[in-house]
């Protein structure tokens, strides 16, 4: 799997990340010489200080060892990218000149038998935010013989914390992807994980009361930005999403509340009740129709129709195989589109969601429309 594309930088220029290989040389390097110095000086210290010395060196070296394990630890799981998500610090608003219409990423061109990672920046101007996203574009998407056939799309949302990335590297998007469209299994699609929040706080994907207008971003903005990059079908009910613990709230509410885009919406080992805690901070304002509105526990109770979904949830993962149970009783017989999957065994971890991911894309597919010709103006 080749990457291309590029990632844009801000104004403010360059920023260290806390998942970035320079963070890491530089923990490997104040490791190495915290070690090097106190083994030289453990004997050269005067007499009066030693003790305190050596009491801080061993200190240092400790130290040293917790926060590269903890990097370690946090680069494969992708809890915190930046000082801003680990200090608490809000993200500053994006500038206006990122909010524009970008140009598309280069794309390499010629036939393909496996699909393509793109790299791509995407901006927000209704919600006026500018994120990360990664994009897979199909094997057939090269095709010589349909330069301007059109797809559709599946919508992928993360967990929290994390971030697209964790379904490149820890639920093997592409090939996945790869191998259920080769096997027949499911239509050739284009795949976007988008980048869910900004930080500090979940922002559970919803468009916050007098906050930041999340919902927006991921259900309007950036289908908008991934039409202008990309030829994606333009026709209703062409997109679904599909997301994992809280990114499979987001996919289910988001869903509800956009069916003329969505044709269907998946999670893995989601919930379906708004949140709101220490980590969430005051998203509604006290407002409970606002609380409801992003409840699809309530919503399915209260609505005769909407998108299909597909819910996984092992018995293992006893809160999500709850939460899921809940919502398909709500949905009750007028909705027999509410699939549930109850795996034998997997907890609430990448390994359970990885091994239900490539049954709940072909369902998916399965709902969204056959690729489509397009026009010679297709990007």
């Amino acid at each position: 799997m080749v990457d291309t594309g590029h990632r844009a930088r801000s104004a403010r220029g360059y920023s260290m990340t806390l998942t970035g290989i320079p963070f890491l040389v530089l923990l490997v390097v104040f490791a190495v010489a915290v070690m090097a110095t106190t083994m030289v000086l453990w004997n050269r210290w005067p007499g009066w200080g030693a003790l305190p010395l050596r009491v801080l060196s061993l200190l240092l070296v400790m130290l040293s060892g917790v926060l590269l394990s903890a990097d370690l630890v946090n680069r494969e799981f992708g809890f915190y990218t930046s000082f801003g998500d680990l200090t608490g610090r809000a993200t500053p608003p994006a500038a206006a000149a990122d909010l524009v219409p970008t140009p598309a990423p280069r794309i390499p061109t010629g036939p393909r038998e496996q699909g393509l990672i793109v790299r791509d920046r995407l901006p927000g101007p209704r919600a006026r935010v500018v994120r990360d996203a990664i994009v897979y574009l199909p094997a057939a998407y090269f095709d010589p013989a349909q330069p301007t056939r059109r797809f559709p799309v599946i919508e992928l949302f993360h967990g929290r914390p994390g971030g697209p990335h964790n379904w490149e590297r820890h639920l093997h998007m592409a090939h996945a992807l790869d191998t259920e469209i080769a096997a027949g299994r499911m239509r050739p699609v284009i795949v976007v994980a988008t980048t869910d929040d900004d930080g500090p706080h979940d922002q559970e994907c919803v468009d916050a009361v007098r906050g930041v207008q999340d919902e927006t971003y991921l259900a309007v903005d950036v289908p908008a930005a991934l039409t202008q990059h990309f030829r994606v079908m333009e026709q209703p009910r062409s997109w679904a999403g599909l997301g994992y613990s809280t990114g499979g709230f987001c996919a289910v509410n988001i869903a509800l509340h956009h069916p003329d885009r969505y044709a269907a919406a998946g999670s893995l080992s989601g919930y379906f009740r708004a949140v709101v805690d220490a980590d969430t901070g005051d998203l509604y304002r006290g407002r409970q129709d606002v609380r409801h509105w992003n409840s699809p526990q309530w919503l399915i109770a209260h609505r005769p129709a909407g998108p299909a979904l597909y819910l996984v949830a092992s018995r293992q993962d006893r809160a999500a195989h709850r939460a899921m149970l809940d919502l398909r009783r709500a949905a009750g017989p007028r909705r027999p589109d509410v699939v549930t999957v109850t795996p034998p065994t997997g907890g609430h971890n990448f390994r359970a969601w990885a091994q239900a991911a490539p049954g709940a894309f072909d369902w998916l597919a399965d709902r969204l429309p056959q690729p489509a010709p397009g026009t010679a103006g297709a990007p």
